[in-house]
């Protein structure tokens, strides 16, 4: 067995590796260019150390302490002590060169920064605007605390060897608040990875709706910052107002939120109307969605989502699907023409946008059409791989082999 290029240990705390789609698709990147790849997360119920298509993964057991601001200390507590553990375990076992962090929290580079003492090198990788995220859930509660929760971010930016951006609002954050060298700054989109993850154009198109009904979706993790409540109360709206019982809603995904989604759903009304099936297996996801008609992507143009490329969206307009969303600059930069943008950011126009496209199947169609294609041309993982490939390129100049250098 010929020795490889090079090993990477990916860091993660808010999901196990199992469930986060975007290091899946950075570390198998690596693995196709001569890498090793490790990772250490919170636990999937699946033991403390497995192997996934050639990944090695070391899993902690993960409190769930329920979604207040004293919980998610406690759970980061516990993350960061068993990240320090871990980390020194796989460093003293395996030869590690990188270490490749993900947020949130801005608190792992206290796990990844000292390694850069014995020459390991340190990607920062910024999947969330975590001052933000604070500020929305947390701000009004202890606002004292959002300049320290600045200068973690700053922290988290100013000491990695390299800063990899989901989009070019975080690329412009990492540089003007971060202090970062924009050469320092590399944008990898959330892009589908369509080769491996989803279905071809002629699967995507045999599952278009012929039926009488209409199905609505959402794919995604359900947090407070998410407000699933308005596409919830959007559905009241649909189906006790409107009186359209022939649209049906089906919301796959859990959270801090999933247990007040869930009592909400009930209080409105909404039992058989609204499906929750809670978190599901992706060949169950992609079965589920490969039905639905109308996807749509709640969340509100808060100081938070407004800068986010959401990974639901990426993954619908994979699937071809018609999408309601409302109007922020990072989701009209990704959509373009393929995504139905709502002007009124209330549950109220949530519903007149979605009974609007129930009701013009043509519509549908065409804008399923125009998301596919815009994957397909630009937005897919196939394109954002290589950047990727560039940064591990940059990062450990000299280090790789020549076939690796190449590997586009």
């Amino acid at each position: 067995m010929s020795r490889p290029a090079f090993h990477a240990l990916f860091l993660i705390e808010n999901v196990p590796y199992s469930l986060d789609t975007r290091v899946r698709r950075e570390a198998h990147t690596l693995l196709s260019i001569g890498g090793e790849v490790t990772v250490i997360c919170p636990s999937d119920g699946s033991g403390r150390m497995r192997m996934i298509d050639g990944v090695r993964v070391y899993q902690y057991p993960k409190p769930s302490l329920g979604g207040g601001f004293l919980a998610h200390v406690g759970e980061y507590l516990v993350s960061l002590f068993w990240h320090f553990l871990l980390t020194a375990w796989v460093c003293l076992r395996h030869s590690i060169d990188v270490i490749h962090v993900a947020n949130p929290p801005d608190l792992l580079w206290f796990v990844a920064a000292p390694y850069r003492l014995f020459g390991k090198r340190f990607i920062f990788d910024h999947h969330d605007l975590v001052p933000e995220l604070f500020e929305v859930r947390y701000g009004r509660r202890v606002p004292a605390l959002l300049p320290i929760v600045r200068w973690l971010e700053r922290m988290s930016v100013r000491l990695a060897d390299h800063v990899i951006s989901t989009n070019e609002t975080f690329r412009r954050f990492a540089i003007a608040r971060g202090g970062k060298a924009e050469s320092a700054v590399s944008v990898v989109r959330n892009g589908p990875w369509l080769s491996r993850d989803f279905p071809g154009t002629n699967v995507v198109d045999a599952h278009r709706s012929g039926r009488d009904r209409v199905v609505v979706g959402y794919l995604g993790i359900m947090n407070p910052q998410d407000h699933l409540d308005h596409l919830l109360r959007a559905a009241h709206i649909v189906r006790h107002e409107a009186k359209r019982t022939d649209i049906e809603f089906l919301l796959v995904g859990s959270g801090d939120a999933y247990g007040s989604l869930l009592s909400l759903r009930d209080e409105l009304g909404l039992k058989d109307a609204v499906k929750m099936p809670g978190t599901l297996a992706w060949a169950d996801v992609i079965g589920s969605l490969l039905d639905v008609d109308i996807c749509v992507q709640p969340d509100p143009p808060t100081r938070f989502n407004r800068h986010l490329t959401m990974n639901k969206l990426m993954e619908y307009m994979a699937l071809g699907k018609a999408i309601v969303a409302y109007d922020m600059p990072e989701t009209r930069h990704s959509g373009g023409d393929a995504v139905t943008y709502i002007s009124d950011e209330t549950p109220a126009g949530l519903a007149a946008a979605i009974i609007a496209l129930a009701d013009d199947p043509t519509r549908r169609t065409e804008l399923g059409q125009r998301a596919r294609q815009r994957i397909e041309t630009t937005l897919s993982w196939e394109h954002q791989r290589r950047t990727l490939i560039a940064v591990y390129r940059t990062v450990l100049a000299g280090r790789l082999p020549k076939a690796a250098l190449d590997a586009q």
